[in-house]
């Protein structure tokens, strides 16, 4: 936890203080697939942007109608804009926890996990569209219960193609 506040700082220390920051407010639009599924998926996430680098705060909730399943999560995503004024950025989490409830939870309920993400963001004057690949679970720690959370949530799989959709401040 030391070190995450200490890169965390390091990142703020050197970052210029006149560049352009926003807050952004977003939902992945992938999600409306539910609707016509056996579970729901709801992704939000907050993000503060500033210059070329993006810190995001992800919520999100997964639920089986035909398992007794639930799943929410959270975590850190840290994302660097690597290209000034082309949108690509890359991103890693740093922190990823997860909580599983119901009649077919898993017997350990938390889940920590990583994952990593590329994308564009295309900007306009009062939102912004971001497609992006998303790949969870990087280093296999957590197989098993990936596996389940798949089986009961077919839109959860550790490989997604998403299209954030949102709104900058």
């Amino acid at each position: 936890m030391k070190r995450i506040v200490l890169i965390i700082l390091a990142i703020a220390i050197m970052h210029p203080m006149h560049a352009a920051s926003s807050w952004q407010v977003g939902t992945d639009l992938r999600c409306i697939d539910s609707a016509f599924m056996e579970a729901l998926r709801l992704d939000l996430e907050a993000s503060y942007r500033f210059g070329r680098i993006r810190l995001t705060l992800p919520i999100r909730y997964s639920h089986s109608f035909s398992h007794e399943l639930d799943f929410a999560e959270t975590g850190l995503i840290v994302s660097v804009y690597p290209f000034d004024g082309y949108g690509f950025f890359a991103a890693v989490s740093l922190v990823r926890l997860g909580v599983f409830w119901g009649l077919e939870a898993p017997e350990d309920r938390f889940m920590f996990f990583s994952e990593a993400i590329v994308g564009w963001t295309f900007e306009f004057p009062y939102f912004y569209i971001e497609p992006r690949f998303s790949m969870t679970d990087i280093f296999s720690a957590e197989t098993g219960r990936m596996d389940i959370l798949s089986e009961a949530v077919p839109q959860y799989s550790r490989f997604r193609i998403g299209l954030v959709a949102g709104t900058a401040f």
